[in-house]
């Protein structure tokens, strides 16, 4: 004769179903501050993509003029434009004031 053998429970005990409903509540927590990082990080990005598309615009602006002085074949306005932005040049008859009150 065979023995019977005794079949185990098929609900889980008590210490188990505990278990499961804690493993459960921590997935879905992971996964809410998951959300919420990614929706951040998103945000940022944002940001950033707009700050960078008004210096591409800053850029095509200055490209567009760099150009047309270019075509005009003036360069003595090209070297005057560069000789008074960039070096602080100016022309002997100009006066400039600068405002150092902030300092």
């Amino acid at each position: 004769m065979a023995k019977k053998q005794k079949r185990p429970d098929s609900k889980p005990s008590a210490g188990l179903r505990l278990l499961y409903k804690i493993a459960i509540v921590m997935f879905v927590l992971f996964c809410s501050v998951s959300i919420v990082m990614v929706q951040n990080s998103i945000a940022e990005k944002k940001q950033e993509l707009a700050e960078i598309e008004e210096q591409i615009d800053a850029l095509k602006a200055e490209n567009e003029e760099l150009a047309d002085l270019i075509e005009s074949d003036d360069i003595s306005r090209y070297m005057e434009k560069l000789a008074v932005e960039n070096n602080g040049y100016a022309y002997p008859d100009e006066r400039r004031y600068y405002d150092i009150s902030h300092n």
